[in-house]
């Protein structure tokens, strides 16, 4: 997505004694927190509603990022996490999602992550780091080695007229893909992304521990809250038993890894599916948040001097009318909407039991803890999870692609900043090396590298200040969009593929960022010359990462 005017792969002197206070000290642990569909103005230190004191904690003992943008979508902005690269270059292009029931025969829509990039893991892993993961995973990658049923599915969905061939070589990418191959030492969550959240003891389940069937724990016992119909017919609802809910599920396996390494310093990559749907929580936390969105224009409003409160928006700048909502719609989306808080609520419990853990280890001030979200809220919750920003995750406008972003390492950064650097998520791979001391290497696989598309951090989060990058891409399934020098935003057809593609001719538009943050006025019209040079660089950089037109995918196939 971005094209860096310079990267920091120089380690200087100055930086790394930040990095490690003596030489005699260990390395650092670097934790990844990353929530799924939460929105930019969910946690109470960005401005929402929703009580979250733990990552209101990291937030006052670090520092918030205001500016900081994701992929737009989950598999992306997972691939870019893990990459350090343009999704698209490592399989993940146009908004694809993980599974080989989604990919094209084409290299940025494999659906599964490339084997010819290095993964943060891997290269952690080898700069002496325990590298472990819990969560979702939806980078593609299957153990199909000797099961016939998802052997003759990958058949079915991979017609031999089209050019495809099932053998050893595919059997062995796809088992290749996945997390445990591809750099994590321990695992345990899900390949695929979307699923319930609570199991019953004798539920079939498609947890894994490692790469075979986990055993889980029913160990709490919850009353069980659902918003709406769910495609996997969940039996569940208004049940009070003992399950495993997800999001205690897997932090229980979090901090049980954490607690097992001894002697070396370790990466634990978070990735909790909450609060994405299906909307699942326990029911006395969604009784507590229904009167909190009882009006939802007063929680909008509430949102919109929320955000300004904490210094996360700017004062003054223009947003968005709020939107109106029919009485029927208005009471669904009160339900809606409390779900998704009493999901996020329920993380934030588990980032205080992390941060416990941590702390009983004697481990907490030798840890760098990064929360974030994979995109903004989804559809459903968008017009107040999002606020003050527009739009929702897969579409391109802000609040599709920004995220609430928080850096916490006691003595190093900060504490209690607001950062305005313009930062994405690609940044995390060479600010976590540096932060590491491990180099990026030059070869992989026998084929030589470039440079990852993201550059370190680290300064801006020690406190320097740093430019912002030349030119931010982002593309979703017809959408195409570049933030300019941090400033200029073009969107070329931006919105659901399925209304724009109706409408002739092609929609450009304009946003200044720096004036109006959350895009109320198009100024295309206005700057003819910046929208000719911006569509020319997106031209370029579709045709660098290998970016099809969306009409012809959808001529083989729905990719989602």
């Amino acid at each position: 997505m971005f094209r860096p005017a310079f990267l920091l792969f120089a380690f200087s002197a100055s930086v790394l004694s930040l990095s490690a206070k003596e030489p005699s000290e260990p390395r650092p642990n670097i934790i990844v927190v990353l929530t799924d569909d939460s929105g930019f103005s969910d946690p109470g230190c960005f401005g929402g509603q929703i009580d979250t004191p733990q990552i209101d904690r990291l937030a006052r003992e670090g520092m918030r990022f205001s500016n900081f943008y994701t992929a737009g979508r989950c598999s992306p902005t997972r691939a870019t996490l893990l990459t350090g690269r343009d999704s698209a270059l490592v399989g993940f292009g146009a908004g694809m999602l993980g599974g080989w029931n989604r990919e094209f025969p084409f290299p940025a829509y494999r659906a599964r992550l490339s084997p010819d990039f290095p993964t943060l893991p891997e290269l952690l892993r080898g700069g002496g780091y325990a590298t472990l993961m819990v969560g979702k995973w939806h980078l593609g990658g299957s153990d199909i080695r000797n099961t016939p049923r998802l052997q003759e599915g990958w058949k079915k969905n991979h017609p031999e007229s089209e050019g495809w061939k099932f053998g050893p070589e595919e059997v062995a990418a796809e088992f290749g893909a996945m997390p445990v191959q591809r750099g994590f030492d321990r695992f345990f969550g899900m390949i695929e992304g979307e699923t319930d959240f609570f199991y019953l003891s004798g539920d079939a389940h498609k947890y894994l521990d490692g790469n075979t069937p986990a055993t889980l724990d029913y160990d709490r016992t919850y009353t069980i809250a659902t918003h709406g119909k769910t495609k996997f017919g969940f039996p569940h609802a208004g049940k009070t038993a003992a399950a495993f809910y997800d999001t205690d599920g897997v932090t229980d396996r979090a901090v049980g890894m954490i607690q097992e390494v001894k002697g070396r310093p370790f990466f634990l990559y978070l990735a909790y599916r909450a609060p994405h749907a299906p909307l699942q929580a326990p029911a006395e936390l969604v009784e507590k948040y229904l009167p909190r969105f009882s009006n939802i224009s007063g929680a909008v409003e509430a949102r919109k001097s929320g955000v300004v409160r904490e210094g996360v928006f700017p004062a003054g700048a223009p947003v968005q009318e709020n939107p109106e909502l029919k009485k029927d719609k208005a009471a669904d989306l009160a339900h809606a909407l409390a779900t998704h808080a009493a999901m996020l609520e329920v993380v934030d419990q588990n980032v205080g039991r992390l941060m416990q853990a941590l702390e009983q280890s004697g481990q907490a001030d030798n840890t760098a803890i990064f929360f974030l979200s994979d995109n903004g809220a989804a559809a459903e919750v968008a017009d107040v999870g999002n606020v003050p920003y527009r739009g929702c995750k897969a579409l391109l406008w802000e609040g599709g692609t920004r995220t609430h972003f928080i850096a916490r390492w006691p003595d190093r950064i900060p504490a209690g900043g607001i950062n305005p650097t313009v930062a994405w998520v690609a940044d995390l791979l060479p600010t976590f090396l540096q932060i590491a001391g491990v180099t990026y290497p030059d070869s992989f696989q026998g084929h030589p590298l470039s440079p990852p598309e993201g550059r370190s951090i680290l300064p801006a989060l020690l406190g320097e200040k740093m430019p912002p990058p030349g030119y931010l891409f982002f593309n979703d399934r017809g959408q195409q969009s570049v933030i300019f020098q941090g400033r200029w935003k073009l969107l070329i057809e931006p919105g659901w593929y399925g209304q724009t593609h109706e409408t002739p001719g092609m929609a450009y538009v304009v946003y200044d960022l720096q004036t109006d943050p959350a895009e109320t006025r198009n100024v295309a019209s206005e700057n003819p010359d910046l929208v000719k040079r911006l569509t020319e660089a997106c031209d370029a950089w579709q045709k660098k990462c290998g970016i099809m037109d969306y009409a012809e995918i959808l001529k083989l196939k729905d990719p989602h």
